[in-house]
C-alpha cells in the first residue's frame, strides 16, 4: 500500500509539473496522425475507383468483344449482351464451346442466348466432344443430308433442350461408352428422350 501510494504522489507531481502548452503539443501531434492515415486510404482507393470505371470493368464491353472475337458481327453481339441477363456469362458460353468444337460463333451464341445458364450449356457441350470427338466426322443418319456439322449441331441443340446439362453430358458419355454398337448421335437423342420420360412418372415406358 505504501508503494502504491507513492507511485501516485510521484505520476502527480509530474502531471504537476508538466505545463500545459507541452501537453496540447502532444496532443496535437497525435490528432495528424488521423488525417494522414485517411490520405493513405484514399490514395489507396483512388487506383480501384479508376479502373473500375473503365472498359476492363464493363462486363458489356468484354461481352461485345469477346463475342465478335469468335467470328460475330459486333451488331449481333452487341444485341445479344445486351439483353442477356448476365452478359459475361453469355460471352463466357460462346468462348467455351468456341474452343472446345470446331461449332462456328453464330450457332454458338444462338444457343447460349436461349438458355437461363450458358454455363452450363457450354460445359454440356465441351465435356461430351472431349469424350467424343468424332463427333465432328460422324456423318448424319439422315440420308437426305451428309454434312458434318449436323452432329455438332445435334450436340449444341440438345444441351441447350437439356433440364440438367451437367447430368445429360454425363449420361451422354457413359451411354456412349459403355453400350456396344451406339453411336453419339444416338446417344445423345436417348439421353434427351429419358428427361422427357423419366421412369418414376412412367414407370412403364420403355426405351428402345
Amino acid at each position: 500500500m505504501v508503494k502504491i501510494r507513492s507511485d501516485l504522489s510521484i505520476f502527480n507531481s509530474i502531471m504537476l509539473k508538466t505545463p500545459m502548452i507541452t501537453l496540447l503539443a502532444r496532443l496535437n501531434h497525435v490528432s495528424r496522425i488521423v488525417p494522414v492515415s485517411l490520405g493513405l486510404l484514399t490514395l489507396g482507393l483512388s487506383p480501384v475507383a479508376a479502373i473500375a470505371g473503365s472498359a476492363a470493368w464493363n462486363q458489356f464491353d468484354v461481352c461485345v468483344t469477346e463475342i465478335a472475337n469468335h467470328g460475330v458481327a459486333r451488331n449481333t453481339a452487341a444485341s445479344a449482351c445486351s439483353d442477356a441477363l448476365i452478359p459475361k456469362e453469355l460471352s463466357q458460353c460462346v468462348t467455351m464451346i468456341r474452343r472446345a468444337t470446331p461449332i462456328d460463333g453464330d450457332n454458338a451464341l444462338g444457343a447460349c442466348y436461349q438458355v437461363r445458364r450458358p454455363i452450363d450449356l457450354g460445359n454440356c457441350v465441351a465435356d461430351v466432344y472431349n469424350a467424343i470427338p468424332s463427333l465432328s466426322s460422324v456423318s448424319s443418319e439422315d440420308e437426305l443430308t451428309t454434312s458434318e456439322n449436323i452432329p455438332l449441331l445435334t450436340l449444341l441443340n440438345s444441351c441447350r433442350a437439356s433440364l440438367r446439362p451437367g447430368y445429360y453430358s454425363e449420361c451422354v458419355i457413359a451411354v456412349n461408352r459403355d453400350v456396344p454398337d451406339m453411336t453419339p448421335v444416338k446417344a445423345l437423342n436417348k439421353c434427351l428422350s429419358a428427361e422427357d420420360f423419366p421412369r418414376d412418372l412412367f414407370p412403364a415406358y420403355e426405351t428402345r
